[in-house]
C-alpha cells in the first residue's frame, strides 16, 4: 500500500501510475526527472488532469498565452501547422443551433476563422473549447474560412486547417472553395445540407460588414487549484513525505480541493497580469514565449514562482521554515530556475544566481542564446 500525495489516501501499489509534477500541457514531459514521482493514482492523475489542470491550461489568458508561444518559434523552413486561438463565443447564432449549443469563434494564425459549433458545458463554463472529454466523445461541426493573409503562407494556412481539433469529434467544413488542393484530403468534409446552410450564413455575415461581438467567461480560482497542486508536488518531490503532514500542506490541500463558495484556504498566494516591463518580479523570473518556474527559499521557507511568457505571473509558498531540514536546505541551495519551451520539448535548468546573472546580461548561456536568436531569424 502506498500513499497518493494528492487525495491522501492508501492505494494497493497497482493503482499508482506516472504523474509529472509539471504537466504536460506546459513541456512537463522535459522537465526534469526529479519533478516526476509514481506517489499519485490513477484516480487523481486521470481527474485532477480535467478539472485543475486542464481547468488553468484552458483559462482564456493562459490558453491564448500557450498559444502565442506555440507561433513564436515556428520555422517557416520547416511547414507545419499553428495552433487556433479561441477568441471567446460568439454571439452569432447560426441555422438550427440549438440552446444546449455555443458557436465558439478560433482564429488561425494568418487571421483564418473558424466557427465551432459544440455542446456547451455548465460545470465548465471557462473552458476554452469546453470539456476536453466531450469533445473526444460527441460529435459537433466547425467552419472554416480563409483571410485575406492566407494567401502569404498557403501552406501555414493548409497545416494549420488539418491540425486543428485533431483528436477530437469535430465535422469540419471550409466555406468557401479550394483549387489545386483537396480538403477532403486533411481531414474535412463536403457540407450536406445543414454545413450549406450556415456556410451562407457566415459568408453572408462576413460579405456584409458584420463587426464581431462575443465574450469570454473566467473563473477567478482555476489558478489556485492548479498552483496549490503544483506546490504539493514541488515539495513533495523536493523534501519528501513529511511535506505531506505538515499544517501548511493541510491548507494546501484545501486549496487543490477548493470548492466555489467553501471558505478560501490560508496559502501565501498572488498573481499577476502585468507586463514584464510594468512589474519587477515578473521581469526579472521569466523568459519570453516560455514557461519558467523559480523554486526559491524566501524569509518564511521556500516559494514558487511561476511564469507565462513574461505576463502571467503567480507566487504560492510551498513549505514553511519549521517543515524543512537542515539537509534539505543545502539540497535546494540558493534555489534554481527551469525553463520549458514545450515546443522545443526541450528544458533548461540553472541555479538562480546564474539565472539572474543572465537576465542582467552578465552571463551568456549558449543553449538560450541558441534558442531566441534562431526565434528572432524566424520572426524577421
Amino acid at each position: 500500500m502506498r500513499t497518493c500525495i494528492y487525495c491522501r489516501e492508501d492505494k494497493a501499489e497497482n493503482e499508482f501510475t506516472l504523474e509529472h509534477v509539471l504537466p504536460q500541457f506546459i513541456g512537463g514531459a522535459s522537465a526534469p526527472d526529479f519533478l516526476k514521482t509514481r506517489d499519485v493514482c490513477r484516480s487523481c492523475n486521470s481527474n485532477l488532469g480535467l478539472f485543475v489542470d486542464a481547468g488553468f491550461e484552458k483559462d482564456f489568458l493562459v490558453h491564448n498565452y500557450l498559444k502565442l508561444a506555440a507561433h513564436a518559434f515556428y520555422d517557416p523552413r520547416k511547414p507545419s501547422g499553428l495552433p487556433f486561438m479561441c477568441m471567446g463565443i460568439s454571439e452569432l447564432q447560426p441555422p438550427e443551433m440549438t440552446d444546449n449549443e455555443v458557436c465558439e469563434l478560433w482564429a488561425g494564425p494568418l487571421g483564418e476563422r473558424v466557427y465551432w459549433i459544440r455542446t456547451k458545458d455548465e460545470r465548465l463554463f471557462w473552458y476554452s473549447g469546453g470539456n476536453p472529454r466531450t469533445a473526444k466523445s460527441k460529435h459537433s461541426r466547425a467552419y472554416f474560412m480563409f483571410s485575406e493573409n492566407s494567401q502569404k503562407d498557403t501552406t501555414l494556412t493548409w497545416f494549420s486547417f488539418r491540425d486543428c481539433f485533431d483528436g477530437k469529434k469535430v465535422r469540419k467544413v471550409i466555406c468557401g472553395t479550394v483549387d489545386g488542393a483537396n480538403p477532403l484530403d486533411i481531414g474535412f468534409y463536403s457540407p450536406d445540407e445543414l454545413d450549406k446552410l450556415r456556410i451562407k450564413f457566415f459568408l453572408d455575415k462576413a460579405k456584409s460588414g458584420y463587426r464581431e461581438k462575443g465574450r469570454a467567461a473566467m473563473y477567478l480560482h482555476c489558478d489556485l487549484r492548479f498552483l496549490a497542486k503544483t506546490a504539493i508536488g514541488v515539495a513533495y518531490c523536493l523534501l519528501g513525505s513529511k511535506s505531506l503532514t505538515t499544517q501548511y500542506s493541510k491548507e494546501l490541500m484545501k486549496a487543490l480541493w477548493y470548492r466555489q463558495g467553501s471558505e478560501l484556504p490560508k496559502v501565501n498566494f498572488g498573481r499577476s497580469m502585468e507586463d514584464n516591463n510594468d512589474n519587477l518580479l515578473t521581469s526579472m523570473l521569466s523568459c519570453d514565449n516560455a514557461v519558467t518556474l523559480t523554486i526559491l527559499p524566501n524569509p518564511i521557507g521556500l516559494g514558487i514562482n511561476f511564469n507565462i511568457s513574461g505576463t502571467l505571473n503567480w507566487v504560492i509558498q510551498c513549505a514553511l521554515t519549521e517543515d524543512i531540514s537542515v539537509e534539505d536546505k543545502e539540497k535546494i541551495g540558493n534555489g534554481f530556475v527551469i525553463i520549458l519551451f514545450k515546443n522545443l520539448k526541450r528544458s533548461i535548468m540553472l541555479d538562480y544566481s546564474d539565472f539572474l546573472d543572465y537576465k542582467l546580461g552578465n552571463l551568456q548561456h549558449d543553449e538560450l542564446n541558441i534558442i531566441y536568436n534562431e526565434m528572432n531569424k524566424n520572426n524577421n
